[in-house]
């Protein structure tokens, strides 16, 4: 009876149980089998139909996970990328540390600790900041992206030797080259998972299983 009720609570609070992901991408589905060409400049690509809103795990959530297709050449240590998130008035909303590809192809990162997403107020669509280390334009673009499939993108060229300091939050994402529906598909995604909210059952849970411990002493 004893052990029965200490398993209910620990089942009741929660403990160790795993959340759900949503992927978000665009185009083709992850992981990716198969890339194209990166570009050549350096610069951040935003992705007009890879959104996070309310409807994604409840709007509250956090990235787990980065996946990319490398281009050829793409993983020798210099190319890196940040994955981006961009509201509707085309301001970075959080961008995640910097990754760099270790095999051309398909690279998986896990993220912990990255931040929580409110997309609760409006829609936030993927991007992604791309440059190659300590040039400027000269083989700038890490992820390879497919002539079409995607989902209409625009991207805006930044200066490839200033790295990850090129972006912060706030970043107003201006549009100089625009590609509509069919157009270019970048071979990036996010998995997010909800945030939970905290709730009274597994404080009273932990509660109770303190008290059974007590009594089991006693």
């Amino acid at each position: 009876m004893k052990t029965k009720v200490a398993t209910t609570i620990l089942a009741v609070a929660g403990l160790g149980m795993a959340n759900a992901a949503t992927v978000i991408n665009e185009g083709a589905a992850s992981p990716f089998e198969a890339g194209g060409s990166p570009d050549g400049w350096s610069g951040v690509s935003v992705l007009e139909t890879a959104v996070i809103d309310s409807s994604t795990e409840g709007g509250l959530v956090e990235v787990t996970q980065v996946s990319m297709f490398a281009g050829a050449g793409r993983a020798a240590g210099t190319h890196h990328f940040q994955a981006i998130l961009v509201d509707s008035n085309n301001l970075i909303a959080w961008i995640s540390p910097t990754l760099t590809p270790t095999q051309d192809g398909l690279n998986v990162f896990a993220l912990s600790g990255a931040g929580t997403i409110d997309a609760t107020g409006g829609d936030l669509r993927l991007g992604v900041w791309q440059w190659n280390e300590g040039v400027d334009d000269s083989a700038g673009g890490t992820v390879a992206f497919a002539g079409g499939g995607g989902g209409g993108m625009f991207q805006q060229n930044l200066n490839g030797t200033l790295g990850a300091d090129a972006i912060s939050i706030g970043h107003e994402v201006a549009s100089q080259h625009a590609s509509g529906a069919g157009g270019r598909d970048y071979h990036i995604s996010v998995s997010v998972s909800a945030i939970p909210e905290p709730t009274v059952f597994p404080l009273l849970a932990l509660s109770g299983l303190g008290l059974l411990l007590r009594r089991r002493r006693s």
